[in-house]
């Protein structure tokens, strides 16, 4: 049940604190017995088998009491930070019904709704800002309460209870130990540790860490389950800022569109404008900046909403500058045959997570026909998007300086190598919590293929067995085993009209036609594209659609084994997306899946 005010201002955070002292106690007087049992006379003096008896079973209470009172010193420390949280939350609900008071308004205690005192000030813009300013706290302190409920409500329950220790008094210890330190980076060393946990631990640590289904090697279960916990939190939180922050405009347009500014540091009436003006900005910058990520949790939600079958592998807010995510159509942890495709330039979650995992389901749909085509219908698919890195972006609608930042990066590995890294770990993470066979498909698009290459080149082994590019300006190698893959593994699509070979062609005649300038420009334009070349620009290596060391597939019309007719892809994107005119995909898209499922693609002519 949610919290209200009125639930708050009942809280008693010295009650808590008493809770805190009798487990402290309690894990002391453990602590006591089990020094007071390796001090019996019978360890040393009994003799025999009886005395060996004895001692094992005394040896395994004291491993038990040990674990107790680790357990409760734990819980000891989480109720007593509950305790100083719940007295920040109260402590806040009174600042908040002081400023309310002092500002003419009520707060109903129960619904949180805030009411104006003076009916005769209702529509003063002022007023309305107060107003808004003090409904957008009480949200965000009720998000905060009922966080903290959840956390202490886990406290109190694990007091009191030796479930999580008893029949297990040897392996508690360690994992006791394991958690007072930071969790392993490394999937296989966090997937044994995770095994190792209760379903109470594991909820324990999503609390102190809500970012906990994003660590690679969870069970893609997990990561779903706590993704979409934290997914539902963060969407909630954004949502309610962004109605603070369409409130805040709807009573100052003109200020949010930048006019009608009132100048600083102007005696009289205009200076009390001012002070007006800079409480609204201030308000208004912290209501749009908790709504900034809007747009890539309503995507993300609309893509896993209502979809058993899809998997939310990564949802972070936090570590770039852009939103990640990571959707799976099937299960990777049980499938056959998982495949993880990485996009390329201008790509971003509310723009592109929707649609990728739909192309993640058609490529698994098709995929799974053709194993059923070939006699292998036992065989089991999933297939992953995975924006997990910040894509390049130039849109040319933003500021200018964030196109031309933009447009080095694309130009540049610096991105993609950053991205490799994570990639790298995610391939790593599918495989250490995989159970049974797993034939594993890396499959990047455009600038996405870099970083696919860059990934399949980081050290060690991350148990890839294939890797498909399309569209793809380079990914600095040129043999199957730099990306440390076997011949005829590596597969490549590009289509006659995509762009991307502009990327290989487009150097050498700019600088014929920098030749071509009458002096001095063709000086200057040559000196200036030799300290681009010199900058690296552009320079992935040879095309890997044309390299002879990888295989070639086809990208025009062509039938099927099965009699299917299936349309040319054009342009830079429709490799892996849906033909709505023939409701099917194109032949890249059957291609993809073949890769995919292991089967047969069709190849380039």
């Amino acid at each position: 049940m949610a919290i209200t005010l009125a639930d708050i201002e009942r809280w008693d955070a010295s009650a808590i604190r008493e809770v805190s002292k009798a487990l402290a106690k309690r894990g002391a007087s453990a602590d006591e017995v089990r020094t007071g049992l390796t001090k019996l006379p019978l360890i040393a003096s009994w003799q025999g088998s009886g005395g060996d008896a004895a001692r094992a079973s005394l040896d395994k209470l004291s491993a038990f009491l040990a674990s107790h009172g680790e357990e409760m010193a734990r819980v000891s420390a989480a109720t007593g930070n509950a305790a100083d949280e719940i007295e920040g939350i109260r402590a806040t609900l009174q600042r908040i019904r002081s400023d309310a008071q002092r500002e003419g308004f009520s707060i109903d205690m129960a619904t949180g709704d805030v009411t104006p005192l003076n009916k005769g000030l209702v529509g003063d813009p002022i007023y309305a800002l107060q107003q808004a300013d003090l409904e957008t706290r009480i949200k965000q302190l009720l998000v905060a309460a009922n966080n903290a409920d959840a956390g202490l409500a886990h406290a109190i329950a694990s007091a009191g209870s030796d479930a999580a220790t008893a029949g297990q008094p040897e392996i508690r210890p360690d994992v006791l130990d394991a958690l007072s330190r930071p969790l392993p980076d490394d999937p296989k060393q966090f997937r044994d540790l995770w095994a190792k946990l209760t379903s109470e631990e594991k909820d324990a640590l999503f609390q102190r860490d809500h970012s906990i289904g994003n660590h690679d090697g969870m069970p893609a279960v997990d990561r779903d389950y706590y993704n979409r916990l934290t997914l539902d939190g963060e969407l909630h939180q954004a949502q309610a800022a962004q109605a603070a922050a369409d409130a805040l405009r709807n009573q100052h347009p003109d200020w949010a569109n930048g006019h009608n500014i009132p100048p600083p540091n102007k005696p009289g009436a205009i200076f009390d404008d001012r002070l007006k003006y800079e409480a609204w900005q201030r308000q208004y910058d912290a209501a749009t900046n908790g709504a900034k990520y809007l747009p890539d949790l309503q995507a993300v939600d609309k893509a896993v909403r209502d979809n058993p079958d899809r998997k939310l592998m990564l949802l972070d807010t936090h570590t770039g500058r852009q939103a990640r995510a990571a959707i799976a159509v099937g299960d990777p942890d049980t499938a056959t045959h998982v495949s993880v495709t990485a996009p390329g330039l201008n790509t971003t979650v509310h723009g592109g997570i929707d649609g990728m995992a739909d192309e993640a389901m058609h490529a698994r749909k098709e995929a799974l026909a053709q194993l059923d085509l070939a006699g292998r219908g036992n065989e089991t698919v999933a297939a992953v998007a995975w924006i997990g890195y910040d894509p390049p972006q130039v849109p040319g609608t933003d500021n200018i300086p964030a196109s031309l930042a933009g447009g080095w990066e694309v130009s540049h590995d610096d991105v993609a190598k950053a991205g490799a890294h994570d990639l790298a770990r995610f391939y790593d993470g599918i495989n250490a919590s995989h159970q049974g066979p797993l034939d594993l498909t890396a499959i990047g698009h455009s600038y996405g293929s870099l970083t696919t290459g860059l990934a399949l080149q980081e050290p060690g082994n991350h148990g890839v067995d294939n890797a498909l590019f399309y569209g793809s300006p380079g990914i600095e190698a040129t043999t199957p085993q730099q990306l440390g893959l076997q011949p005829g593994h590596v597969f490549t699509m590009e289509t006659p009209d995509d762009p991307i070979q502009n990327v290989y062609d487009a150097p050498p005649l700019v600088h014929v036609g920098a030749a071509a300038l009458p002096p001095p420009f063709n000086a200057l334009a040559e000196s200036a594209l030799g300290a681009l070349d010199a900058s690296g620009a552009g320079q992935f290596g040879p095309n890997p659609a044309t390299n002879p060391n990888f295989t070639h597939l086809a990208t025009g019309e062509v039938t099927t084994p099965d009699g299917r007719t299936l349309s040319a892809a054009s342009g830079h994107s429709d490799y892996p997306r849906w033909d709505s005119k023939h409701q099917q995909l194109y032949t890249t898209g059957y291609n993809i899946a073949a890769v995919i499922a292991g089967a047969t693609p069709i190849p380039q002519k």
